[in-house]
């Protein structure tokens, strides 16, 4: 008995050794995200390229959003303010394809208001 408990005594020691031991010498990570900008030497502006998002004008939505929509006559779209509301009746195999061509036209939203049959 006096042995197992010397025993259960050293591992237990060696564990929390191990443990206190692994947790030395490690130093704090540092990340940065500051980006440094050098100016040219001839004191020109250089612009960055434009990263917005383009949404398309509810003029030319509309008459992409005729041709996109022509495959599927149960569909009705209509633009108001960059937003695409679609109404009307589809299948769920059409759907996905509807959804990815409207999408690709760029609107601000599109509201599905779609009915699925089966």
């Amino acid at each position: 008995m006096k042995k197992n408990f010397i025993a259960g005594y050293f591992l237990a020691f060696g564990i929390f050794a191990f443990i206190i031991g692994s947790c030395k010498g490690k130093s704090p990570q540092t990340t940065t995200t500051d980006t440094v900008v050098n100016a040219p030497a001839d004191n020109t502006v250089k612009k960055m390229p434009d990263t917005t998002v383009v949404i398309s004008a509810d003029d030319s939505l509309k008459s992409m959003l005729a041709d996109a929509t022509k495959d599927f006559p149960g569909v009705k779209a209509t633009v108001d303010q960059g937003v695409i509301t679609l109404t009307g009746n589809i299948t769920r195999d059409k759907l996905s394809k509807l959804m990815m061509t409207v999408n690709a036209l760029h609107p601000k939203k599109v509201n599905n208001n779609l009915t699925i049959n089966k």
